[in-house]
């Protein structure tokens, strides 16, 4: 036997207690599973025993799920679990989180759980330089290790990788891109020392200089924490960064305060999906850096839930803004806007002024101008002053105004837009009717939502052109080799109310894990590939392509997915979200695509349901169109275009370029809907990722409660499964997840097989088979590669189990030997304390006798005298001892004085010290004492010299203003004093002229009186004309408006009446061609004709002149070889027709195409109408243009069927042509049999001609056989031709049913919408009898379960009623029977 090795038996006494029970996991509602054991099993039903509270209950036994032995307690990896179970995974988490173990593997995921705390030195310097240069099994679980895999990897395989953070709102996603991104920065930036040698292959390769130290914590918009530093001679890891690294390290608070906002799961909350990118170069250091974004919920710019706030970077801007508030006209406090006021003002352990200054100084790093930086901030207060915009109705709701135009002039000027232009573009904007533009007036909702359309357009702009900015300051000239991608991006979702941004969100989420299960696969595929073991390979992938083809498109049947009919709803003119629902359960219901089973229809409110493969979620399709279409009006578009801001007016610059939305360059001037650009966005993203190696992080919430060290066990299971990460290990437990190298499992497992394996060295793999052969498995149940042997899940825990028997049953012997032996040695003390005590009596006994012996008693006298000589001999060494110690005691004596002496100096120096030492302190104190006071003064005199300088700065300004204002009043009295002398000399002739002036006077009034007549007349005429004139531009705008609008729709039609045109003649022109050619054809086919007649002549001939049958073969190889020619053109002529007919088809399709256009315009040309409320002269514009579209659309038809027609002649003639051709060669073939028979055997000319004579007859019979079918093919066209025409006249008839049917189907739609209302009202009514319903049954199961127990409770009376009448029965029994003998005598 096998020797057993000391752990071997610690192993064995850990698990003896759980290997007494057969333990298990049994779901629980609100524990998720708790742990019991097995007492007693049927066949379908097992009673077991709840460790927790030892209760007893009977589950089935499918619900219960086995239990991994003790030692895989906080397994590191879960994917080493003997049991891959739901209970088993929760569980192993659970116990890691309780130890602050927050980083689990699973497979190749890394499962994080948010802590709720800081974890000391989980992120510090030294935990950076730990996972440096090791591998994935060197350390505990952690984020930088999967950081550290994808370094190693780029440098190593040189291959892009990327890393997938995903998870639920408040899991930690965010935090753990930045530790991400904080260790690649730390890694990857120069140092002057190198780095330690690493364990593994990336030694070898690496010539990067790394730092020894990481990068602190960084503190961006949270609260900040202090992280203990390493204590290290190098240099901090802050100080070894260069520009580049802290860019990219501040570009992330600049992105929270943009895009995180504070939901009721987490405070810092990312609000939109990023994927970043990290260039490096070819030495190993960072090259630049580049920022994609998805799905920004820009919706929470003007209304969220009250618990919740808006974004981040509004209440730091209000908080801390300071002066910028001034000149962005920003007054009060955040109650004083209306977008803010109804959210949550604080958040605790942030402070928002403080986070305003890391912002402001993460946009200085990051390279924002204070000019750029302005800009951002204009547009975040613009919105707060869109949102205090107050709108009022009048004319009985019709139409509405602003209530105060100051608030809307704010914003205006923030915007740099003319107030008047911004109020008409939201309150009567001009739409296009027709081809005429008209002013309509908006309602007061309908210009709310505008204002809210615009504020949120503005946001995502503006967060647009801000991630591009960084992307421009992140980029770098040097030249890039691979990178390193970062995507976080929140998880799948499943809320009360789903809806369509829920979707969007699953439907990413839908399509990452099912590239993980393929990226997965394809691992175990290399790795049994490696291992040469016989697999077939399965692609998991396709299991959710079902649900993706029902989202996006319906793959090869053609049949549009959710997103692709939601588009096409978009642009039908008279569509709703009931019509957009109805026309998914048509299309999805009762349907044999795969896709079908993963949709259902929802029972009681306007949605459908959906089977993820993290489970079956309901949509409510409320308010679907509206968000795809995420209208804005063309004419706020226009006002914004023309602003000032050259940053606001680049935002909503329209033309023929292309702009860039999340990442994703798309074109501009076409309508595009949200799930466009998000499938864009999506598949881009799936390009990118499908070109790396990918790495996955799944963040999980522990609790709602936000609680350290809670695990909510129902909540994680529900994460893990949307998570992908129970999808995962299942896909794992269809492989062989459990794998042992032969080193191990002939260690663990060679005991179970004793004897099998020789003493001595033998080869793994051969001992492995040898092993696993004497064990008896299954053999689909393992696999023997090259360096391992793989096992299914549960065969490990088969193994242990019998190996822990083995073990119990060696130890029970090594046990049963301790304790014999234990019990034969207390046997032999019991012995030897008998016969020690039977000695002891028999000494007594013997000492008793002794003592009256008279010889004994002599002895006991004599001995004491014995030892009298040997007390000298005592005395005497005593005496020396004692002289020894008296010498050692004086010198003893002598040394203390010394020291005492030695101990009396140095106190008395040590008193001498103090002293001076107080004294000097004194001095110090007094010292210290004048010179703070000496420096108070000095720094009162500089004070006042200070203020003395000011005062006489202040008296030298004075006396300067007052000499100068001494030299101008001297000035002025100069003045003054010649004014006066020049005033008398004007006096005296004034008074010479006042008596004139005294008549000119009144006639002066006179003349006042009418100059202000004619002045208030000319006043009048002048406003009278400046009105006429702002009317005639307005008029002249209007005129010029409308006549570019007319000239550009006339240059279109003329554009397209000129292109069909050419279109026409060229098709005319080819159907010439092919006419001229048939004609060719035929008189070609007339010639053959002819020439079959000639070979009739010369057989004639042959047979009349027999001597000339050699001219006459020779005449016949010219023949064939003319023939041969003909032939030859034939097929030349043959491929050119078959061009043409294709070239005639194209046709056709080309005017498929133009009449689908037509009917998309006329479409377009009704949904642009259904907005005027002008009816009439909408519907007469466009009856005559549709008119005109259906002139030309009857033309194109005739010319088509004349193409068609022509086409039918020359593929009729063209199968003539084939069919002759092919008896021509036929004809050609025997002819050479012939003449090659002719000149072999000239004898047989008369059976050469016979033949030749029957093959004339059937060529004969054949021509005639094929006019006979020209003839019917002909006849059949004239019928195609009448078949067409009553088909034109049916699709006339058509067209004229088509109103009524318009008609017929808005009375149904009003009839639907009454019916909808109904089975509303008949809803409410169901759902409230379900409420009385269930609270009745409540009621009811409350009853049972009373009048159970009560039953209970009398059958338990009942039997303590039976067991009491049968013990007074059997006592009366007892008694009758003791009585009588008790009266005997």
């Amino acid at each position: 036997m096998a020797q057993v090795r000391p752990s071997m038996a610690r192993d064995a006494a850990l698990q003896a207690e759980f290997n007494e029970k057969k333990w298990v996991w049994v779901p629980d509602e609100r524990d998720g599973y708790l742990a019991a054991w097995v007492t007693h099993e049927d066949d379908e039903l097992a009673t077991v025993v709840i460790a927790a509270n030892s209760e007893h209950r009977t589950v089935s036994l499918d619900e219960l799920s086995k239990m991994n032995p003790p030692k895989f307690d906080r397994v590191e990896d879960m994917a080493d679990l003997t049991f891959l179970n739901e209970a088993s995974v929760v569980h192993n988490l659970r116990l890691r989180y309780g130890s602050d173990a927050i980083y689990t593997y699973s497979g190749l995921f890394l499962v994080a759980m948010n802590p709720y705390k800081q974890v000391p030195n989980l992120y510090s310097d030294k935990a950076i330089v730990q996972y440096r240069g090791k591998r994935r099994d060197e350390n505990v679980p952690h984020i930088f290790a999967i950081a550290e895999r994808a370094w190693v990897n780029m440098g190593e395989e040189r291959e892009n990788q990327s890393i997938l953070i995903t998870g639920e709102s408040g899991a930690g996603k965010t935090e753990n891109t930045k530790k991400v991104i904080q260790y690649l920065a730390a890694i990857a930036t120069d140092s002057a020392a190198d780095f330690p040698p690493a364990s593994h292959a990336r030694v070898a390769s690496s010539n990067v200089i790394v730092p020894t130290q990481g990068l602190p914590r960084s503190s961006t918009f949270r609260a900040p924490v202090a992280v203990p530093q390493v204590q290290h001679t190098a240099p901090t890891a802050k100080s070894q960064l260069g520009l580049l690294e802290r860019q990219i390290l501040q570009a992330n608070p600049i992105l929270e305060a943009f895009g995180n906002a504070q939901t009721q799961r987490n405070n810092n909350s990312s609000r939109f999906g990023k994927f970043v990118r990290i260039a490096f170069a070819g030495d190993g250091s960072i090259a630049g850096a580049n920022v994609d974004w998805y799905l920004l919920e820009k919706s929470r710019v003007v209304h969220r839930s009250e618990a919740e706030r808006s974004f981040h970077v509004f209440y730091q801007m209000l908080e801390g803004g300071g002066s910028i508030k001034d000149g962005l006209l920003l007054e009060g406090s955040i109650e004083n806007y209306k977008f803010l006021s109804g959210s949550r003002k604080t958040v605790d352990g942030v402070d928002d002024r403080a986070e305003w200054r890391l912002l402001l100084s993460a946009l200085d790093t990051v390279g924002f101008t204070q000019v750029e930086q302005l800009e951002l901030f204009r547009v975040l207060a613009a919105i707060l002053h869109i949102g205090n915009i107050e709108i009022a109705s009048v004319l009985s709701g019709e139409s509405a105004r602003f209530s105060a135009p100051a608030q809307a002039e704010k914003a205006c000027h923030l915007l740099g837009v003319s107030a008047a232009d911004f109020g008409r573009a939201v309150l009567a904007p001009r739409v296009l009717a027709g081809r005429d533009w008209v002013t309509q007036s908006r309602t007061a909702a309908q210009a709310r939502d505008e204002l809210a359309s615009l504020c949120k357009t503005l946001y995502e702009k503006t967060f647009g052109a801000l991630v591009a900015r960084i992307n421009r300051a992140l980029d770098r000239p040097a030249p890039k080799g691979s990178f390193i991608g970062v995507l976080d991006i929140a998880g799948f979702e499943i809320f009360e109310e789903n809806g369509f941004e829920q979707l969007c969100i699953n439907y990413t989420n839908e399509r990452l894990q099912q590239y993980f299960n393929h990226h997965m696969f394809v691992l175990e595929q290399d790795e049994y590939a490696r291992e040469g073991i016989e697999w077939q390979f399965v692609n998991f992938g396709l299991d959710l392509q079902p649900t993706i083809d029902l989202i996006e498109e319906g793959g090869a049947q053609g049949r549009p997915g959710i997103l692709s009919c939601l588009d096409e709803e978009c642009i039908m003119p008279k569509a709703t979200d009931a019509t957009f629902t109805a026309k998914l359960h048509t299309l999805w219901t009762n349907t044999d695509h795969p896709g079908g089973s993963k949709y259902a229809a929802a029972r009681f409110a306007q949605g459908f349901v959906v089977a993820h493969y993290a489970g079956r979620v309901e949509y409510r399709t409320d308010g679907w169109l509206a968000k795809n279409k995420d209208p804005l009006n063309d004419n706020l578009t226009r006002v914004m275009g023309t602003s000032v801001e050259r940053f606001i007016a680049g935002l909503f610059l329209e033309g023929d370029g292309a702009k860039r939305v999340g990442g994703v360059v798309v074109k501009k001037g076409a309508f595009r809907t949200v799930t466009q650009r998000h499938k864009e966005q999506l598949t881009s993203l799936m390009a990118q990722l499908g070109a790396t190696q990918p790495h996955f992080v799944r963040c999980i919430v522990p609790n709602g409660a936000r609680r350290p060290g809670k695990v909510d066990v129902p909540l994680v299971l529900d994460q893990l499964r949307c998570n992908g990460v129970l999808e995962g290990i299942r896909i794992a437990r269809l492989g062989y997840p459990n794998r042992l190298p032969f080193i191990e499992l002939r260690s663990r497992y060679e005991v179970l097989v004793p004897g099998v394996l020789p003493p001595g060295y033998m080869d793994g793999r051969t001992a492995a088979s040898r092993i696993l052969a004497a064990l008896e498995l299954d053999v689909a149940q393992f696999r023997i590669g090259l360096t391992k042997v793989f096992f299914k899940a549960g065969v490990l825990a088969e193994l242990e189990e019998r190996r822990d028997g083995l073990l119990f049953g060696i130890f029970a012997k090594v046990q049963a030997a301790a304790r014999m032996y234990i019990a034969r040695r207390q046997i032999r003390k019991i012995l030897g304390r008998a016969v020690a005590v039977r000695r002891i009596q028999t000494n007594a006994r013997l000492y008793g006798e002794l003592r009256e012996w008279g010889w004994w008693q002599l002895y006991t006298k004599v001995r004491p005298l014995l030892a009298a000589t040997r007390n000298d001999d005592e005395l005497r060494r005593k005496s020396l001892e004692l002289a020894m110690a008296n010498e050692r005691a004086d010198r003893d004596a002598r040394e203390r004085e010394t020291l005492t002496t030695l101990k009396m100096e140095l106190e008395a120096d040590k008193s001498r010290i103090e002293e001076a030492l107080a004294a000097e302190q004194l001095q110090s104190t007094d010292r210290e004492a004048i010179l703070q006071r000496t420096l108070t003064e000095k720094a009162n005199l500089q004070d006042d010299v200070l203020a003395l300088q000011a005062d006489l700065d202040t008296v030298d300004g004075q006396l300067e203003r007052v000499q100068a204002q001494l030299a101008e009043v001297t000035e002025r009295y100069k003045t003054l004093k010649a004014d006066f002398v020049a005033a008398t000399e004007a006096l005296e002739k004034w008074e010479l002229q006042a008596e004139e002036w005294a008549v000119r006077d009144t006639e002066r009034v006179k003349v006042d009186e009418r100059v202000v007549a004619l002045e208030s007349e000319m006043g009048a005429m002048a406003k009278e004309l400046q009105e006429l004139r702002a009317a005639v531009a307005e008029r002249e705008e209007d005129k010029a408006r409308l006549k570019e609008r007319m000239e550009a729709m006339a240059a279109d039609f003329e554009a397209r009446l000129t292109s069909e045109t050419v279109q026409r003649d060229t098709t005319r022109a080819k159907i010439d061609a092919a006419e001229r050619e048939a004609r060719q054809t035929k008189e070609e086919l007339a010639e053959v004709t002819r020439t079959a007649t000639d070979y009739a002549a010369m057989i004639a001939r042959k047979d009349a002149d027999v001597a000339r049958i050699g001219g006459d073969m020779a005449a016949l190889r010219r023949e064939r070889e003319t023939a041969l020619k003909a032939a030859a053109e034939l097929q030349t002529q043959n491929e050119l027709l078959g061009r043409e007919i294709v070239m005639q088809k194209q046709e056709g399709e080309r005017t498929k195409r133009l009449q689908a256009e037509l009917d998309e315009l006329r479409a377009a040309m009704d949904a642009k109408t259904s907005e005027d409320h002008k009816r009439s002269e909408a519907e007469r514009s466009r009856e005559l243009e549709v008119a005109d579209l259906r002139a030309q659309v009857s033309q194109v038809s005739q010319e088509l069927s004349a193409a068609r027609k022509d086409a039918g002649e020359s593929q009729t003639a063209l199968r003539t042509i084939k069919h002759e051709r092919d008896e021509l060669l036929a004809g050609k073939q025997q002819l050479s049999k012939r003449a090659e028979e002719g000149e072999r055997k000239a004898t047989e000319v008369d059976t050469l001609l016979s033949g030749a004579e029957k093959a004339r007859r059937t060529a004969e019979s054949e021509l005639a056989a094929l006019r006979m079918r020209q003839v019917d093919v002909d006849t059949q066209l004239a019928e195609a031709v009448k078949a067409k025409e009553t088909a034109e006249r049916q699709l006339a008839n058509a067209h004229a049913k088509h109103q009524d049917f318009e008609d017929a189907l808005l009375q149904v739609e009003r009839e639907k919408a009454s019916w909808v209302r109904q089975m509303e009202t008949a809803r409410k009514e169901f759902d409230a009898e379900v409420v009385k319903r269930t609270q009745l049954e409540k009621v009811a199961n409350k009853h049972n379960s009373e009048t159970a127990k009560s039953k209970d409770h009398v059958v338990k009376l009942e039997r303590d009623l039976k067991k009491a009448r049968t013990i007074s029965t059997t006592a009366t029994g007892k008694f009758s029977s003791f009585a009588p003998s008790r009266t005997r005598p």
